[in-house]
């Protein structure tokens, strides 16, 4: 049972198609299933000095040409290299085009990031290609390891 105390899960995203947006929004579909509390914002909406309001950080970007995340992840990410987040339960997930050389770079500097924050990651970094068209429910068995890792990772 979801209760109202308690902290909610934040799935961030960026999209410039829309690709990853939709993924979010899947991820959200899945994860407000279980019993815990979900939110889906956009990055641009997201007040990153409060980020231990969250239960854990779904973070959710496109790769850019040579392996870049989507510009509106450009200031959040400078922010987050002085944040301790020391213990945040946190998973990221992307979309790109394996026809370019480094197609899922922005899951890895989401990851990597949040790790070096002193984050906690509960699963693998969710890597969507879009080259062979974005089907949106084979993010699901993803979304259920997740939710399977934060029901593991309850609060006392």
């Amino acid at each position: 049972m979801k209760t109202p105390q308690e902290k909610p899960v934040l799935i961030a995203w960026a999209s410039k198609n829309g690709g990853t947006e939709t993924l979010a929004q899947r991820l959200f579909e899945v994860l407000g299933k279980y019993p815990f509390a979900v939110e889906l914002r956009n990055v641009k909406d997201v007040e990153l000095t409060s980020l231990h309001q969250w239960r854990a950080l779904i973070f959710g970007s496109p790769t850019y040409g040579a392996g870049d995340l989507h510009p509106a992840w450009d200031k959040p990410e400078r922010i987050l290299r002085d944040l301790d987040l020391t213990g945040i339960l946190f998973a990221a997930f992307g979309t790109g085009a394996s026809r370019y050389p480094t197609p899922h770079w922005a899951v890895d500097i989401l990851e990597n990031r949040l790790k070096n924050c002193g984050g906690v990651r509960l699963i693998p970094g969710l890597k969507m290609d879009t080259l062979i068209g974005l089907r949106v429910r084979d993010a699901d068995p993803w979304a259920q390891d997740l939710a399977q890792a934060l029901t593991d990772h309850q609060p006392a």
